[in-house]
């Protein structure tokens, strides 16, 4: 009896063992997503070990190099490895109890990654341009880039690396890198385009953790930046000669102001700001050298001319202390004349202000010449200038109503106007304009009636739909009563919706204003990067208000155009050798880098091409 209790016993242990070590099979816990070159921790948890039991690890590769160092931690529990490569890893993990048997366990199969590299251009301080328009500096999109310019590109491993890491760096043919430190590099490339940028990443111990390449756009070309700088130094350059104007620097200002409008020719405010500079430094100087004759005048005794150039001085140019030399002038001048100098004085002073056109200033003088010494001549010379000055004002208002008129396109009734302007003050200027608008007139009714001709000619053909866009084009140039006729005619007819009505302008046939709108228009093109729309718009400017600075910088212009044509086909060309080069088509890569420098030279591939000449 005894014995029979004891086997049951012994099987009802047995029985509790065998539930005990099925119940703790051991699961292995993976902490983290396992990359290659960084350490895999796993683990298994603590409640599931038996009592006084351990756990045995082992680890071996299916394919590929055996794992780094395999270290055990916390008492067992904790197995750690660093994968080489990105082959998977076989784990088993043991459960074994106090006398070395092995109770149970499970195996998990680990497959590590490469970690990924992301490239991205570090924006340091974003580009300015400078606007013209706004006179102030803008700042461009981020990843706007210029040619020619230090780029620093910044490469991140993802997720992080928890160790030291070292990259190495690759760019493409067109690409120089400059400097590189680790994680960061700087490049540059001479012209727009595309640069190609790859990178590799190594742990300490020189395992491979990843790869991965970007593009860094660079589409702002040199030229375009050194023409905002032109600009932006032109407005300071202008800036700063108005303080010296201010600060009667004339001469200095007049340099600077010069200079100004040599950077930005088509600143339309500096150049007529020139313009008035230039008119007042030569009334300026005018009245310098009348100074200096004075005291030439003065050494010689001639003190009655001395005042005379004086006096002229002051008018065409006053100077704070000039009412004093006069004064010190007139007492050298004999007391017993003194009325009567008084009244040259005024008289001469009024003529001064005559011969500058300042009409009003001139009456005031010969008035008080009147009331010193009355003079026959000079209550008559008094009655024209008042004559003068109605004409001067009938005239300044008929050449304001023909500039609106003008601007209206109301071009005949503009010429009315200018012409009883000239009549009231003739004006060579205004005259020359006259006769350019007479022949602005002339050309358009003969185009016009040439319009009407070639429709009338279609509407024959039955090809109603051109003539009625010649009629209507012939309206555009010059209102007829021939071509109004030919559209009633044809109103059932209706022109496609892309259909573009030409207009005077399209035939080089226009007015100054004309020229001045569609400049404008070509300016806001061309701010916008758009140079092919903008050279049109110019040209078409030239044809109708031609002038040497328009004819200059429409060649300017061209030449940008040109180069800038010529750079994208080049990088074209570059980016088809790049990829040959990289397919290790190496000699057909070698011939389009080639063909590629006769298209637009470039120093860095020059130098690429001599360096692979250098390695053969």
């Amino acid at each position: 009896m005894r014995i029979k209790f004891l086997r049951l016993l012994l099987i009802v242990m047995l029985l509790s063992f065998a539930y005990e070590s099925f119940a703790a099979s051991p699961n292995i816990i993976e902490n983290d997503q396992p990359h290659v070159g960084e350490q895999v921790v796993l683990s298994v948890e603590t409640s599931q070990i038996p009592s006084n039991g351990s756990v045995e690890w082992s680890v071996s590769p299916t394919t590929g190099l055996n794992p780094d160092r395999i270290l055990l931690r916390a008492g067992g529990r904790e197995c750690a490895f660093t994968p080489l490569d990105t082959e998977p890893v076989r784990v088993i993990a043991s459960f074994v109890d106090r006398n070395g048997n092995v109770i149970s366990s499970t195996e998990k199969l680990i497959t590590p990654k490469e970690f990924q590299i992301d490239v991205a251009v570090v924006i340091e301080r974003p580009l300015t341009l400078w606007n013209a328009s706004k006179r102030s500096d803008y700042v461009l999109s981020a990843e706007v880039l210029m040619a020619a310019s230090p780029i620093r590109v910044r490469a991140s491993l993802n997720p992080p690396f928890k160790g030291q890491h070292k990259f190495t760096w690759v760019s493409d043919a067109a690409t120089a890198i400059m400097s590189q430190d680790n994680d960061d590099i700087i490049i540059r490339r001479g012209t727009i385009g595309e640069s190609e940028i790859s990178v590799t990443a190594f742990n300490a111990s020189g395992t491979k953790l990843g790869s991965g390449e970007g593009k860094v756009s660079i589409t702002l070309p040199v030229s375009a930046y050194n023409d905002s700088n032109n600009d932006r130094e032109a407005w300071q350059s202008w800036q700063r000669a108005q303080a010296l104007w201010e600060s009667k620097n004339y001469s200095e200002a007049v340099e600077l102001a010069k200079r100004a409008s040599n950077l930005s020719p088509r600143d339309s405010e500096i150049s007529e700001g020139l313009r008035a500079m230039n008119t007042n430094y030569a009334r300026f100087t005018k009245a310098q050298k009348l100074r200096n004759d004075a005291e030439v005048f003065d050494s010689k005794n001639q003190f009655e001319d001395a005042l005379r150039n004086l006096r002229a001085a002051q008018v065409i140019w006053p100077l704070d202390d000039g009412a004093e030399t006069i004064q010190i002038e007139e007492e050298r001048v004999n007391h017993q004349r003194l009325i009567q100098q008084q009244a040259n004085w005024l008289r001469d002073t009024a003529s001064a202000y005559d011969n500058e056109n300042m009409y009003e200033e001139a009456l005031e003088y010969y008035a008080k010449s009147i009331a010193v010494m009355s003079s026959d001549a000079v209550s008559d010379r008094i009655e024209r200038i008042r004559n003068r000055l109605t004409l001067i004002a009938d005239a300044d208002r008929y050449a304001g109503e023909g500039n609106s008129l003008e601007r209206e396109g109301k071009l005949e009734e503009a010429l009315n106007r200018y012409g009883a302007s000239v009549q009231s003050n003739p004006d060579a200027t205004l005259r020359q304009h006259i006769e350019e608008l007479q022949s602005v007139i002339q050309r358009r009714e003969r185009q016009a009636n040439a319009l009407y001709r070639e429709g009338r000619d279609l509407q024959r053909r039955n090809n109603n739909q051109e003539a009625l866009k010649r009629y209507r084009e012939s309206m555009n140039v010059w209102e007829n009563d021939n071509a109004r006729q030919g559209i009633q005619q044809l109103r059932n007819t209706r022109l496609a919706p892309d259909t573009v009505i030409r207009g005077p302008e399209d035939f080089g046939i226009g007015t100054r204003i004309d020229a001045q709108k569609i400049m404008q228009e070509a300016d806001e093109l061309y701010a916008q990067g758009n140079l092919n729309g903008a050279a049109a718009l110019y040209r078409k400017a030239l044809a109708i208000s031609p002038s040497d600075e328009m004819r200059k910088w429409v060649a300017k212009l061209d030449d940008a155009i040109k180069e800038r044509d010529s750079v994208i086909a080049a990088n074209k060309q570059i980016s088809e050798a790049n990829a040959l080069f990289k397919a290790g088509k190496k000699k057909e890569a070698l011939d389009l880098y080639r063909q590629s420098l006769n298209t637009h030279k470039n120093a860095e591939i020059e130098d690429f091409i001599r360096r692979q000449g250098n390695t053969k």
